[in-house]
């Protein structure tokens, strides 16, 4: 019945995933990015940007509760989140489920993902209409750049680290971000695949780890994304991001207090995998 297939041209991966295409609902090209949407009989809707897949219906929420509620639990206060990417409105959507959050700013340089998740993914895009949140279309390096002890939690929410992605996993990059953040500020973002991409993984950990006295890594098996077993590196100023600071009062799908504790690598694997780049 389905004869027309997507494959994937993930920049990183060894591999190459096939998506049955049931049919294609936009196709585009923003002065940033090549923009798809296109519907699969498993997956439901398909979010493409440059010919790599960034979310299905199917399971967006793993990916977007663990991006947003580890950092956010591990605060005891969060009340300004910066969110840099995201524009499909998925992380936003979390930040917005914690009702200490007063102001959620999203920075996202393409306007026009924004529009196309509003369009075709209104489960994702619904906090747009939050109060709380302020939409700014800028490159999410230059925002940055202006501001001093002003977030509580900053949230990366990138595309892979090439292109306009690639400067904010640099060391010069986390030296604004710990500058942007306050006294006791935590900062996560996604780092690619731990199967697939270890080298990546361990750069972006080094370079965290030159400007913060807190990092971490944690993980989750989300099927969309190539190598499957992703990591989030995580910065704190201050606290234990472990283990989490308040009691859970929203809902989720996939985030709780167990997975939480259950998501970061033990001291062990940490130190094969991180600290020494051995493969299991």
């Amino acid at each position: 019945m389905y004869d027309i297939h997507f494959f994937e041209r993930d920049p990183y991966a060894p591999i190459r995933h096939c998506y049955t295409v049931h049919k294609v609902l936009y196709h585009t090209k923003s002065p940033y990015q090549e923009i798809l949407v296109f519907e699969n009989p498993f997956f439901g809707k398909v979010l493409v940007l440059d010919g790599v897949v960034q979310l299905t219906e199917k399971d967006e929420f793993i990916y977007h509760e663990m991006l947003a509620h580890v950092p956010l639990m591990a605060h005891p206060n969060p009340k300004k989140v910066l969110i840099i990417g995201g524009g499909d409105g998925g992380t936003l959507r979390e930040v917005l489920k914690h009702s200490s959050v007063e102001e959620a700013v999203l920075v996202d340089i393409d306007k026009e993902v924004i529009e196309t998740s509003k369009r075709f993914f209104p489960n994702l895009s619904k906090a747009f209409d939050d109060p709380r949140a302020i939409v700014v279309n800028e490159d999410g390096f230059k925002y940055l750049q202006d501001y001093e002890n002003e977030f509580d939690v900053i949230i990366v929410d990138s595309t892979d680290p090439v292109g306009y992605a690639y400067a904010l996993t640099t060391e010069e990059f986390f030296k604004m971000v710990f500058r942007a953040l306050k006294e006791d500020g935590i900062y996560v973002g996604q780092s690619e695949s731990i199967h697939y991409h270890l080298d990546i993984v361990r750069k972006f950990q080094n370079n965290l780890k030159a400007v913060f006295p807190i990092v971490d890594l944690y993980t989750a098996v989300i099927p969309t994304y190539a190598g499957y077993w992703w990591t989030f590196s995580i910065a704190s100023k201050k606290y234990n991001v472990r283990e989490p600071k308040r009691e859970k009062n929203f809902e989720t799908r996939y985030y709780s207090e167990g997975v939480h504790k259950s998501s970061f690598l033990s001291e062990e694997l940490y130190k094969k995998l991180i600290v020494k780049g051995e493969w299991l």
